[in-house]
């Protein structure tokens, strides 16, 4: 009788490596620049030049530093996730992940409503009233974040072409905003195209200067995403320093630049508005209205483009949780064909659903919300709950063992004193930009109606990350 052979078992799952150095630099680029930071930061004069190499010396540097040793030394799934975890253990770990996830349920809704508001402003004032509608708001927003989810299922090898296409939105406005600086000086001299040195040194209302100091360092925020998906990057020890060097560039490049042209072209004697201002500059200086309503479409479509890249990445955190046995299982579970894993895509698009139907419709004080002032609560929230990870973030380095010297070449240089210096910056800039975050934003009607959003929505993510961690902790203690 002939034996009877065990069949092998089935071999798991396992990510496809479809990200190379371009790709890891564009979704660098697409996830990091935001080009609703410069007419903002342009609102502040020519300190804003300023203030975005401050952000850059103080912020970004340190956390290019910090997220390059990471990522090569431990290109594991997860991202910051594992770097916690080898450093703080796993319920610093988890409450960690916790935080960088559900800051993305405000962030996705308040993103896609700016792209909203984009497009909405190419119709000119005939259509303002539209953008202050909170149930065409919520419908049209809920269509393009449902949209993204089901591009995301199907993986990388389809979501990465609006990546690369969203960078478009990044470079032809950076692009057109070049070209009508040049197109200003060739008409002839103009004393807006002049250059004041001395206003690059703060003068009258600072407090002002550091609130949105603030936001520009979230603007730098974001570079750890390649961290998360580091099992689908090809050769990531070599890939991810190259292509996050190249992205930093870019990035830094795109807001000095961006802020700088916007200055030269705004319309003499009006304030530059945060929603429009990079439109109205190109049509101010090219002196047409066409290549404004172009900027304007093209930057709703970068904003869906980098939501579609932050939903791809944030996804993967709740995955790694699960297969930790952190959070339920079914949250492990990948795509039988596309391998993604779509049971967190799911839940994080409804989270991020509910997110957008409370900020809309949540009267606080017998006030009902604007579509505006929702729009200012979910971007603060995002700020607060995504930059308390970044304080795990900064401090890692100094927690985990130093690097072998077989590992990797990539760490930070100057040894002990640069891994000190470049956490201790970080950590000191993030936690002033918490601090700054509960200043309300110009022209908040009730005070006290955004401090209590925020307070309450931000202690209801915090809390229930805490009940979790404890509950999975004594799930885990040994019994007696």
């Amino acid at each position: 009788m002939a034996a009877v052979t065990a069949a092998p078992p089935p071999r798991p799952l396992e990510f496809i490596k479809s990200l190379g150095l371009a790709d890891v630099a564009l979704m660098v680029v697409v996830a990091v620049v935001s080009l609703r930071w410069i007419p903002r930061a342009a609102g502040a004069g020519w300190l804003s030049l300023s203030l975005w190499t401050l952000a850059a010396l103080l912020f970004f540097v340190p956390l290019a530093a910090v997220v390059l040793e990471l990522s090569t030394r431990f290109p594991e799934q997860g991202g910051l996730y594992v770097w916690v975890m080898r450093g703080f253990g796993s319920r610093h770990a988890f409450f960690c992940a916790w935080c960088l996830w559900l800051n993305q349920v405000f962030y996705f809704p308040s993103y896609l409503l700016f792209a909203l508001a984009n497009l909405i402003a190419i119709g000119g004032p005939a259509f303002a009233p539209l953008a202050k509608s909170r149930a065409l708001s919520a419908l049209l927003v809920l269509v393009l974040l449902w949209s993204l989810t089901a591009l995301n299922i199907r993986g990388f090898e389809a979501a990465k072409w609006l990546q690369g296409l969203g960078t478009l939105g990044i470079w032809i406005p950076a692009g057109l905003l070049v070209l009508a600086v040049l197109v200003a000086f060739l008409k002839g001299p103009s004393a807006s195209l002049h250059f004041p040195w001395r206003d690059l040194l703060p003068h009258g209302n600072a407090f002002s200067a550091l609130a949105l100091w603030s936001s520009m360092c979230f603007a730098f925020s974001g570079l750890e995403i390649a961290g998360l998906v580091g099992q689908e990057i090809r050769n990531p020890r070599r890939t991810l320093p190259g292509g996050l060097g190249l992205g930093a560039a870019a990035i830094l490049l795109v807001y000095l630049s961006g802020s700088a042209a916007v200055l030269l072209l705004a319309p003499s004697g009006r304030a530059i508005d945060e929603r429009t201002g990079i439109g109205d500059a190109i049509q101010s200086g090219a002196a047409s209205f066409a290549l404004g309503s172009l900027v304007l479409a093209l930057i709703a479509f970068a904003a869906v483009a980098t939501t579609s890249s932050w939903m791809a990445g944030a996804a993967r955190i709740p995955y790694a949780a699960a297969v930790k046995g952190q959070l339920p299982a079914p949250l492990a579970r990948l795509h039988p064909r596309f391998r993604t894993p779509y049971a967190a895509l799911i839940v994080q698009a409804v989270c991020a659903s509910l997110t957008l139907l409370i900020s809309l419709f949540l009267d606080v004080q017998h006030q009902a919300s604007t579509v505006t002032e929702a729009y200012d609560v979910m971007v603060n929230l995002t700020i607060l709950v995504y930059f308390v990870p970044y304080l795990y973030l900064f401090l890692s380095p100094l927690r985990l063992p130093r690097p072998l010297q077989f590992e990797t070449r990539s760490t930070i240089p100057g040894g002990p004193a640069g891994r000190w210096l470049a956490a201790l910056a970080g950590l000191v800039t993030t936690a002033v930009s918490l601090v700054l975050l509960f200043v309300p934003p110009p022209g908040t009607k009730s005070i006290w109606n955004f401090e209590t959003n925020l307070i309450l929505q931000s202690t209801a993510v915090f809390g229930a990350g805490l009940l979790i961690t404890m509950r999975v902790a004594r799930s885990r203690a040994p019994r007696g």
